[in-house]
């Protein structure tokens, strides 16, 4: 009779590791339904007859897949040249106050980020250049430090369970 496995000890996994691979080699493989061999076939067929503008871009021939870039381009300058034109024939002041009141916050907005870019560029050039590599120095090693406390704290309490 053999003795029970206990998988709490590193040589018993070993064991059951083996046993079980050699259980699941020794099965017999499975077979399909009969069916799906058909079915996938009649699928593959299906697709392979479909015509090339219902297949996905890349089935496309070379020369209507760059017909398509090009339209898509052209269609693109077309609409961004388009708005450029009817926003710089709209002079009127009732048309134009209507369109940027609501979106006078998105201007103060910027201005209040830009604003505080300036400061904080301002208060980042007036720190002395050394101390700034001291203090990336010091968080590279405090991070350094914490990896290891970590590691140390895992293997501590969980791997020599």
């Amino acid at each position: 009779m053999t003795e029970p496995l206990d998988s709490r000890h590193p040589q018993n996994v070993d064991r059951i590791e083996r046993l079980v691979g050699t259980v699941l080699k020794e099965q017999p493989p499975r077979r399909a339904p009969s069916s799906l061999e058909a079915r996938v076939m009649a699928e593959l067929e299906r697709r392979a007859a479909l015509p090339w503008w219902r297949m996905s871009f890349l089935h496309w021939p070379l020369l209507v897949k760059a017909a398509f870039v090009l339209g898509s381009l052209a269609l693109v300058k077309f609409a961004l040249t388009s708005t450029v034109i009817l926003a710089g024939r709209v002079q009127s002041d009732p048309v134009v106050e209507t369109i940027t009141r609501p979106l006078g916050w998105a201007g103060r907005t910027a201005d209040s980020f830009s604003r505080a870019a300036s400061f904080c560029s301002t208060l980042f050039n007036a720190i002395p250049s050394h101390w700034l590599y001291i203090g990336t120095a010091l968080a590279i090693t405090l991070y350094i430090a914490a990896v290891a406390l970590s590691a140390t704290a895992y293997r501590t309490l969980y791997a020599n369970k």
